[in-house]
């Protein structure tokens, strides 16, 4: 067990209010019926919500949409002027489950190996990440089965465990422990009862799972699935919207565009894109994925088959089982890859 502290839920809203002066703070808001991650509103601040955000952290390391660069005639010798959009805004992110933690770690290998994405790279370093176990798994979490959950243990600089009236606040980094030593007021140590009572928590969470897959025999059956039937039949489901992909926290393809502004200003553009939309694999005369099925089986053999291959085997995927959640043609990853398997 890392060093501990204990925290009581009605001091939450003061410990992240506290971060402001220095901080942009995120943390998951009640709005509606829905969980989403948001600047902090102590109105609407989810202090022991249950399940996950509707959408995964990753927004706010790589954005749906950004700048990177600006082109501007100016004066009048007309001299091209070339600015660089590095982001400077110092993050706290609270509650992170631990899916989207492991989330944070395939993107950090994606943009943070080979050639590193700058871009990334100045979020990534600036951006302090609050993990928030889970006592109790949703119906379509599956994380368990590629250890990305239910309890976090690494890939924090603090993480909390919901002890019911008191947070368990374990220090992952020495940037998480400036942060207590700059309101130990609102902090007392934590005892061993309160770490056992953690690890009963963790044990509870892990008996919860209502979803289960078998990553190893998936890998292994991947390889003599190619030409399964399987791919086209789940395509015929897709609508083809994109929302696998948006919500998916390791999902981190995106397209680059000069959009013009004005007759003396030009904007390069980062948006995501997603390897489910036709014009994806598009070429001048050629696609090298045609049909949608084509199209499906290579998001499942890229996150369980190319990325293990490449990044020394982590999979691009955690089990969070959002792709199930929100997927408009009711398809389930999980179902799919269980027949897989035992085809």
């Amino acid at each position: 067990m890392r060093v501990a502290k204990i925290l009581h839920k009605a001091k939450l809203g003061q410990f992240l209010e506290g971060l402001r002066p220095q901080y942009k703070v995120v943390a998951p808001l009640q709005q509606g019926n829905k969980k989403t991650l948001g600047d902090l509103d102590l109105a609407q601040l989810e202090v022991g919500y249950s399940g996950k955000s509707r959408f995964p952290p990753k927004e706010y390391l790589f954005p749906e949409s950004e700048t990177l660069f600006t082109f501007e005639i100016s004066g009048q010798e007309e001299t091209v002027v070339i600015k660089e959009h590095l982001s400077e805004t110092k993050t706290v992110i609270w509650g992170i489950r631990p899916c989207d933690l492991s989330g944070i770690k395939v993107l950090d290998t994606v943009f943070l190996s080979d050639t590193i994405d700058t871009y990334y790279q100045a979020r990534r370093s600036n951006t302090l990440l609050l993990g928030l176990n889970c006592n109790e798994a949703e119906k379509a979490c599956f994380c368990s089965s590629l250890a990305a959950g239910p309890f976090a243990h690494e890939g924090f600089d603090l993480v909390f465990t919901d002890l019911t009236d008191e947070f368990l606040v374990e220090i992952g980094s020495k940037a998480g422990e400036m942060l207590i030593k700059e309101d130990t007021a609102l902090f007392s140590n934590a005892t061993s009862k309160h770490e056992e009572n953690a690890k009963l928590l963790e044990e509870k969470g892990k008996s919860s799972f209502k979803t289960w897959l078998d990553i190893k025999k998936v890998k292994a059956k991947l390889t003599s699935a190619f030409n399964s039937p399987i791919w086209d039949e789940q395509a015929s489901k897709c609508r083809i919207c994109g929302t696998c992909c948006f919500v998916c926290p390791t999902c981190h393809c995106f397209n680059i565009e000069d959009l013009r502004r004005s007759k003396k200003l030009v904007q390069r553009m980062r948006y995501w894109d997603c390897c489910q939309f036709s014009g994806f694999t598009q070429m001048a005369t050629y696609n090298s994925r045609a049909s949608q099925g084509d199209r499906w089986r290579h998001k499942i053999y890229h996150k369980f088959s190319y990325m293990p291959s490449k990044y020394n085997g982590l999979t691009g995927c955690t089990g969070c089982g959002r792709c199930i959640d929100l997927c408009q043609g009711s398809i389930n990853i999980v179902e799919v890859l269980g027949r897989v398997v035992n085809g």
